[in-house]
């Protein structure tokens, strides 16, 4: 299995990667499923114990999201399989004084992860399923089905085929331009999904976003947006 590590680290490297604001559907699954904001210190918790709920980002790049999950008040952890991305999230954690959050970021790999058994309560990450190989991605489902609690809920999202431009390719293709050079780009369609899942969880939401550029009439890309449970 290629996890084409030394592609990620140099993609992060060229800073590729260097996403510094929350995604808004990762803020969507968070004010729908654990807390929602209404004041700049006032939340309306929508999860019993939100506070102490555990979140995993994985995938979690220079940590965005372990940053939003903060300001949220949540108790939010992450990995990534690239070490220069982790490096750059601890450095700019100093750089903004929260340091607490250095020690709840680590590198991992998501088919052997660093975590207890039914430790979180809930997951979420933006571009990461679809961007390793299949067969990597289902393992990384099941080490994820390990460390969710029962009930517990994970957001992510992938990218279609829809628009894939080389049919012939069986949904892999090797990243050729300069941004994830080197890297998987993996498509998904709704079997595909369900394959994915391996009836270890319950789809709850799943919608297809489409971006289209009007002016250029070139670039449509259409996304995934799928909120699954865990089942036993």
């Amino acid at each position: 299995m290629e996890l084409k590590i030394n592609e990620w680290n140099e993609s992060y490297k060229q800073r590729d990667n260097y996403i510094f604001y929350p995604h808004e559907e990762i803020i969507r699954f968070i004010s729908k499923y654990i807390r929602k904001r209404i004041g700049l210190n006032e939340f309306i918790d929508i999860c019993e114990n939100a506070s102490q709920a555990k979140i995993l980002d994985f995938g979690c790049g220079i940590g965005r999201h372990i940053k939003l999950l903060d300001e949220f008040q949540l108790n939010g952890f992450g990995f990534d399989i690239s070490a220069e991305a982790i490096c750059t999230a601890k450095n700019n954690f100093d750089l903004l004084g929260l340091t607490h959050l250095k020690e709840k970021i680590v590198e991992a790999n998501i088919i052997d992860l660093p975590y207890k058994n039914g430790e979180f309560s809930f997951m979420l990450s933006h571009g990461v399923l679809d961007s390793m190989p299949f067969v990597v991605a289902k393992k990384g489902m099941h080490e994820l089905y390990r460390i969710l609690k029962t009930n517990g809920f994970i957001y992510f999202d992938l990218i279609s085929n829809k628009y894939q431009e080389d049919k012939t390719s069986d949904f892999e293709e090797i990243v050729r331009t300069q941004h994830e050079k080197g890297t998987i780009q993996s498509f998904f369609n709704d079997e595909r999904i369900n394959s994915l899942l391996q009836n270890k969880f319950k789809i709850i939401e799943c919608y297809q976003i489409e971006k289209v550029d009007l002016i250029n009439a070139s670039g449509i890309n259409s996304r995934y947006h799928v909120i699954v449970q865990k089942v036993d």
